[in-house]
């Protein structure tokens, strides 16, 4: 199946520069897959050859903005697929990791209404979730994803106890 690896997805924020944003996935092998960065501020593409059933492309380094539309197509045997991601954008990314204290929501700090009345400051801010999975051997991607990448709402960062996205990580 061509497709992108799990956690890449509409609205996705990808590194800005001086860093090398890396985007891969799923194809058939020996097929060509072309990725093309389409947008206002910069257009850029790159083909490699699908390998192990794995492409793998390296972006140049992209300024701060967006958004842009990241089109990937695969040309084997098979014919033409394309698989598009839409309203990504490039900046900093921030990975955030811990124990329990990591699960709580907005809707559980003290200042909870005005933390998620002001969620509408940040227009380019965009949020994403890893679902907690245990493996005894490693992993080539995410086996879930328990939030796909989204806007930022009261329903995602206010979402109850222990579910969608941590307080911790947003403030």
């Amino acid at each position: 199946e061509f497709r992108f690896a799990s956690y890449y997805g509409d609205h996705m924020v990808l590194q800005r520069a001086p860093e090398r944003a890396v985007l891969w996935g799923y194809g058939t092998d020996a097929a060509k897959v072309t990725i093309t960065v389409l947008g206002i501020q910069q257009n850029t593409s790159h083909t490699v050859t699908v390998e192990k059933r794995i492409w793998r492309v390296t972006l140049d380094p992209m300024k701060p903005g967006g958004p842009y539309l990241l089109r990937a197509v695969q040309q084997s045997a098979e014919g033409v697929q394309v698989r598009n991601l839409t309203d990504v954008l490039f900046g900093d990314v921030w990975l955030c990791g811990g124990q329990s204290n990591m699960e709580m929501t907005l809707l559980q700090v003290m200042n909870a209404s005005e933390e998620l009345s002001d969620l509408t400051k940040y227009p380019t801010v965009r949020v994403f979730t890893a679902a907690l999975e245990m493996s005894d051997m490693e992993l080539t991607d995410l086996p879930r994803v328990e939030l796909v990448w989204t806007l930022p709402s009261a329903g995602v960062l206010g979402g109850g106890n222990f579910t969608h996205f941590s307080a911790v990580c947003w403030l």
